[in-house]
Parts: structure tokens; C-alpha cells; sequence
């Protein structure tokens, strides 16, 4: 089934639907040579914005990316170096979104995606999808960090405890650095260098590297990207035998 103007020129670039909708009244747009003023017009044949025929691709698309260091998942320029600028054909024009963020200061698995019920499954706090970070932290521990993750941390701002977590400490690395990884069932803001924190450490290095089953592909350098397999969508909602939450 063909699709609507205005959501084709929608995904591929040309602003949301309301500013697309504009363009067409105005009658920038030609559909098979023709001026098309109606949005709803089923797309067939070749289409021009201003006189520029658009070069058609894929209109939905979700991507596994090896988020690098320094990136902001924003769509603001003054935030720039930006994570959709790591995005090249035949996606660039895509309006993909980061389905549940990473600092600029963290590296690791990140899904972009045209999909919202996808972003809406990893990001809702009842789905309860699992992550899990490696973490490299200056200071020491408490020494019942363990516990008090499995627990329920209090975080200075949140009015409820953290959900329990898992916490792996791994000892002193020969840098000097605490190594430890987090296993987390929800996404607070910089949740990981909070709960760090509130340990008695300070985060250095943080990188996540699954999320659900689905581990970062090796095959990833920091800054790769490709699209997501249909058995790598719903490793993402499945959980692991490694790992066993606390209540």
C-alpha cells in the first residue's frame, strides 16, 4: 500500500508533519510532474520538492549503534557533536530516535529507530527491561554496596528508592581504578554515576554494553552502526541466565 505525502516526505527529512503539510499547499511539491497540494495524496511516481526529485529509501528503519564518547543523543545543534550525525545512507533522512539515552560521557549500545511502540517498550519503567553497564570508578565502595543495590538505593532528587540491582565488584585494576558492573532494571537520570556515588565512588569510565539478551556486536568500532536483525529486536525484552534480580 502506497503512503501518504505528507508522512513520505515526513520520513525522509523534510520536518514533521505539519511543516510538510505547508510545503505541499504551497505547492513546492510535484508528484509524477504534477503540482500536488493534498497532503493525503497517496504517493505514485517520482517526487520533487522544489524542484529536486527526492531520492527514495527505506521510510522505517532500527539500528544498533556502538555509541562513542563526546555524542549527545539530542537533535540540538548547539549540543553538537550529535549521534544522528553518525547516521549515514541510506538512513540519514530517517527521523530516528534514541530509544532510551546515554550521556555524552558514556560509550555503548544504543538503539536509534523510526519505531515509537519500540521506543515506547524499552523506555517504560513497567517493562522493566534490563542493562548492563561496565563501570570504572576512583574511590572505594561501601562495603555493603552489594546489598544496598539489591535493596533499593536512595538518590538525592527521587522521592522513591531505586528498583533493586545487581552490583559485580571486580577489585582494583593495575590503573588504580575500581572496576564493578551494574546490572539495572530502569533508567533514572545518570542513574549509574548517581548510584556510584552514593556508594562512595566517582565514575571515570562508563560503557554499556547490552541490553536485555542483545550484547553490543562486536563487530561494532565506536561510531558503527547497522540495522537491526528481527531476533536482535526481541533479544532486547528477553532476559538472561547470568544475572538474577533481587525480589
Amino acid at each position: 500500500m502506497s503512503e501518504r505525502l505528507d508522512a513520505w516526505l515526513s520520513h525522509r527529512g523534510f520536518g514533521t508533519r505539519s511543516e510538510v503539510r505547508l510545503l505541499v499547499r504551497a505547492g513546492r511539491v510535484r508528484v509524477a510532474g504534477a503540482v500536488c497540494r493534498d497532503q493525503g495524496h497517496h504517493v505514485a511516481g517520482a517526487v520533487a520538492v522544489d524542484g529536486v526529485e527526492v531520492v527514495d529509501g527505506p521510510s522505517a528503519a532500527t539500528l544498533l549503534l556502538h555509541k562513542p564518547l563526546g555524542h549527545a543523543c539530542s537533535h540540538d545543534p548547539r549540543e553538537a557533536p550529535l549521534v544522528e550525525e553518525l547516521v549515514g545512507a541510506p538512513w540519514a533522512a530517517l527521523p530516528l530516535e534514541s530509544a532510551g539515552r546515554l550521556d555524552r560521557d558514556t560509550s555503548g549500545l544504543l538503539v536509534l529507530t523510526t519505531d515509537g511502540q519500540l521506543i515506547h517498550s524499552l523506555t517504560n519503567p513497567r517493562r522493566h527491561v534490563s542493562k548492563r553497564y561496565r563501570v570504572a570508578y576512583r574511590g572505594r565502595l561501601s562495603a555493603h554496596a552489594i546489598e544496598r543495590c539489591a535493596r533499593g538505593l536512595r538518590l538525592e532528587g527521587d522521592d522513591a528508592a531505586t528498583l533493586p540491582a545487581v552490583l559485580e565488584i571486580h577489585g582494583e585494576d593495575t590503573d588504580g581504578l575500581g572496576r564493578c558492573t551494574l546490572h539495572l532494571r530502569e533508567g533514572r537520570y545518570h542513574q549509574v554515576r548517581r548510584m556510584i556515588a552514593e556508594l562512595g565512588g566517582e565514575v571515570v569510565r562508563l560503557h554499556r554494553d547490552r541490553i536485555g539478551a542483545l550484547v553490543l556486536p562486536g563487530e561494532l568500532a565506536p561510531g558503527g552502526l547497522r540495522e537491526a536483525e528481527p531476533d536482535e529486536v526481541a533479544a532486547l525484552f528477553r532476559e538472561v541466565g547470568d544475572v538474577e534480580f533481587p525480589g
